[in-house]
């Protein structure tokens, strides 16, 4: 079963997607955009092959705010 993308009303989803089995999965609700990027950035920083999961970031509309780009990583998902 997919996630939901769209966030509890007020806050921030991160998602980690693994991009082997095309699953993905709820890492956490957050407060705070700042705390979600926080999240995925360490994350995704630590990726070293184009098959490792990846984080995203999803708003309370479901909309895309952040993912590996965001660390400036040449490994494409």
């Amino acid at each position: 079963m997919a996630t939901v993308l769209i966030a509890p009303k007020g806050k921030v989803r991160v998602v980690r997607v693994d991009l082997f089995s095309h699953e993905d999965h709820l890492v956490k609700d957050c407060d705070t955009e700042a705390e979600a990027f926080a999240i995925a950035d360490e994350h995704n920083k630590k990726r070293t092959g184009s098959m490792e999961d990846i984080l995203y970031v999803y708003n309370d509309k479901g909309e895309y705010l952040r993912g590996n780009e965001a660390v400036q990583q040449d490994i494409s998902p």
